[in-house]
């Protein structure tokens, strides 16, 4: 059985409710009366201290009171009570509990430590608990719902974890009306005890559970996060929104759930390695959850579209070129089948676009057939299926010319959907739908019954199915773990620990990196004009000359680093200069790279975070025009090549203008060494490698600052 707390938590066979009463305006009255609602079939104690019975049940009026130790303990009581309450439970011997009471850590340092007060006594008695400060759970297939709303479907398949209640509450009449049905939710609060990697570890091992959305404000154990999320988006797509990237997010956040947010483009960087498909609002996160959660996986980027309207068509077209799928012109043989059943004047090129259309079997039936029967298309968007919902507005307009009912009117032209609902299934290819027409619409009822993704936008319709092809590329990728085995390089531990200053001098630091494999320029350091001198003939003309101290980490603003000196004299001169401006610092003597390109490293923390590696275009535009990629330590050989491969200046990489390609594999070994450096030594907090010279295609790190 799962050491994972929430699989009993999801699955109790008795639930003791404190702070249920008769008196059905009290939140926690409606949560127990959504429980007993839901078809829960187990035990529900009520526990009241006036109450002998509570909504038609057998109440006590102690803890202690119970007949026995109930698998799961819901509190809904003010906020002081929560510990002496968890306490009686855990002498009961009760392992698990829901705490829904809020007024904790998100409320200041009085919450917090009450808080921590309640997580004391949890680990005192083996107990593990979700909240406080969260709505409860939803399990649709036990079935069991103990929130405020009533649960509307059941026995879904998307599952979510929120760190806010009301995504998994107030939003359940919405996903009824989108025709999405979920599989388990969980309000999450606080997440002292539970927090979202164990949410996600359930979900991805629930078998009910197809996809999962996630609503994040803060995630405390970044690290565990990733992995758990690496593992499970390779088989199981993972949708998430992030909130708290900006000052105002964080801020609201804080004191939501007193969650700790963290820069945006941290979690952005989070998500794409752990293979995670971000969404900017909720509603996509359902909707793009819920395509991902209904259809079969996609097998390829080739996307047929069927439309009876060239706008739709086109923003559906333009849609999924955005996010990276195909819409290919179908072949001579495809187009001559297609021809049959639209228009003379229609294309049949992709989209097909039947432009007005009577015959709405064409597109309901016909047409489809060809296009799932075809090889070369992976999957396929329709729009502009209707039937009742367009007769119910032509009604009026007809009525004074016909002799009908309403309802015999409406049934002429109700569509035949029956085939339609099972093809992506027996194809193996998904299909999604959009129509502008709601529920008074009989064939997006059809649709949204039998589980097919309708949408009300042909956009939409289109970035769900890139959702799809993202999830796609996510279960290809190459999934290689890092080497957690490789041993510290000897030496290095002396010299950092030899480091009294906030920062390194270039060449300490540079000395570390090339025992970390990573190449730079060939230096020395001098004390003197004719150590200078001598140095530079050695390295060879033209080299660069620059103040070598920990006090000084901006050295060109100073104007003290002088380029592509090219003889004695000019050294002299430079050398001079530096002195006159620093008489005490030493002076660092470097090649002077005949480079190409340009490129940046460098690793920062976020709190709550494992190291931050950073890759971009370096030089002087590395502030200017922020190309950069974000992953954690330690990094594989993939999560490197993934952060040059989303640069937007990634062409930079490859063989560009008669440049030679860069190695990019060098770059990578680079980049998963500059990780390990992190791990190793977690006192250096920045470090900032720029530029990184492109020579001949092989990368050589020309500056470098580490700061403690």
């Amino acid at each position: 059985m799962s050491s994972n707390p929430l699989h009993a938590i999801m699955n109790p066979s008795s639930i003791a409710f404190v702070g249920a009463s008769n008196n059905f305006t009290k939140m926690g009255s409606l949560q127990c009366l959504n429980l007993m609602h839901s078809g829960f079939s187990g035990d529900i104690l009520p526990v009241h201290p006036k109450e002998e019975t509570v909504l038609g049940k057998k109440a006590y009026r102690f803890i202690s009171d119970l007949p026995y130790a109930p698998d799961l303990a819901v509190l809904v009581v003010p906020t002081g009570l929560v510990p002496d309450m968890l306490e009686d439970f855990g002498k009961l011997g009760t392992k698990y509990a829901v705490i829904i009471s809020g007024g904790f850590k998100e409320t200041g340092e009085a919450g917090k430590a009450l808080e921590n007060r309640i997580s004391d006594i949890a680990r005192r008695y083996g107990m593990r608990f979700v909240g406080p400060n969260c709505v409860g759970i939803i399990n649709t297939q036990l079935p069991l719902n103990m929130t405020i709303v009533p649960v509307l479907d059941y026995n879904g398949k998307l599952g979510i974890a929120s760190q806010s209640g009301t995504y998994v509450t107030q939003t359940l009449p919405y996903l009824h009306k989108q025709g999405i049905t979920i599989s388990k939710a969980i309000s999450i609060g606080n997440g002292t005890s539970i927090d979202i990697v164990d949410c996600l570890r359930y979900l991805g091992d629930d078998e009910q559970t197809t996809a999962i959305a996630l609503y994040i404000e803060g995630i405390k154990r970044a690290g565990d996060f990733l992995e758990v999320a690496r593992e499970i988006s390779a088989r199981k797509p993972i949708v998430a929104q992030y909130v708290g990237g900006t000052e105002a997010g964080a801020r609201a956040v804080s004191s939501h759930t007193g969650s700790m947010a963290g820069p945006d483009y941290v979690y952005d960087g989070l998500f794409k390695q752990a293979g995670i498909i971000r969404a900017d609002t909720i509603g996509d996160v359902y909707k793009m959850g819920w395509a991902l959660a209904s259809q079969p996986p996609l097998e390829g980027s080739r996307i047929g579209i069927l439309t009876n309207s060239g706008g739709p068509s086109t923003g559906i077209a333009s849609t999924c070129n955005k996010h990276g799928l195909d819409v290919p012109e179908f072949s001579d043989e495809v187009q001559k089948k297609v021809r049959q059943f639209i228009p003379g004047h229609a294309s049949a090129r992709n989209p097909v676009d039947l432009t007005f259309h009577m015959d709405m079997s064409a597109m309901t039936d016909k047409i489809p057939r060809v296009l799932f029967d075809a090889d070369e298309i992976d999957g396929v968007i329709i729009h502009g299926i209707m039937d009742t919902g367009w007769m119910e507005m032509l009604f009026p307009v007809m009525e004074p010319i016909m002799d009908i009912s309403r309802e015999d009117f409406l049934e002429l032209r109700k569509a035949d959907i029956d085939g339609l609902v099972d093809i992506s299934s027996k194809h193996g290819k998904p299909l999604i739908v959009s129509s502008f027409l709601g529920e008074e619409d009989h064939a997006v009822r059809a649709f949204k019954k039998n589980g097919i993704p309708t949408f009300d936008s042909p956009e939409m319709a289109g970035r769900a199915m890139a959702a799809l092809y993202e999830h796609f590329l996510i279960r290809n990728r190459t999934h290689d773990k890092p080497d957690n085995n490789v041993k510290m390089p000897e030496n290095v531990k002396a010299i950092v620990d030899g480091v009294d200053t906030e920062a390194f001098d270039e060449y300490t630091a540079k000395k570390i990196l090339r025992a970390y494999g990573i190449p730079t320029t060939d230096e020395a350091i001098a004390s003197t004009l004719d150590e200078a001198v001598g140095y530079a003939r050695s390295i060879g003309y033209p080299v660069a000359l620059k103040v070598c101290s920990p006090y000084i980490m901006h050295k060109t603003e100073q104007g003290m680093v002088h380029l592509g000196i090219k003889d004695d004299e000019s050294l002299e001169k430079a050398f001079n200069s530096i002195r006159n401006k620093d008489g005490d610092s030493a002076i660092l003597v470097s090649e002077m790279l005949k480079g190409d390109r340009e490129f940046m490293a460098g690793m920062s923390y976020a709190p709550g975070f494992p190291p931050c590696i950073m890759f971009g275009l370096g030089g002087i535009f590395t502030e200017a025009l922020k190309d950069n990629a974000i992953r954690l330590a330690p990094l594989s050989h993939s999560d490197a090549i993934s952060m040059m491969e989303t640069l937007s200046s990634r062409a930079l990489l490859g063989p560009y203008r008669g440049m030679k390609p860069v190695d990019m594999d060098a770059v990578a070994s680079m980049l998963v060494a500059l990780g390990r450096l992190a791990l190793d030594f977690p006192q250096i907090k920045e470090i900032d490698l720029n530029p990184i010279i492109i020579t001949d295609g092989m990368p050589k790190v020309a500056d470098a600052l580490f700061v403690k």
